[in-house]
């Protein structure tokens, strides 16, 4: 049997991948864009959610932006927050 050795001195080496814009993120710098990105999305639902409410101004319950009656006591709703 004839056994070949496999040499990889002889390859070229492989070229460095160049972006087209010249500008390149290491992974560590995308993970950090990524998580940042998330923060601020989770960051900005939360504050939605917490700023859609109509308090009575009868019993003070909160209740949701689409009554238009407290949920509570039946007073009528005016305004929100």
């Amino acid at each position: 049997m004839i056994q070949t050795t496999l040499s990889l001195e002889g390859q070229p080496a492989k070229p460095k991948e160049e972006s087209p814009s010249g500008f390149y993120l290491q992974p560590w710098q995308k993970a950090g864009l990524l998580i940042l990105l998330l923060g601020i999305l989770y960051l900005r639902i939360w504050r939605r959610k917490q700023a859609n409410y109509s308090v009575c101004s009868h019993c003070g319950k909160k209740n949701p932006p689409h009554q238009s009656n407290c949920q509570k006591c039946a007073a009528p709703l005016f305004g929100g927050r």
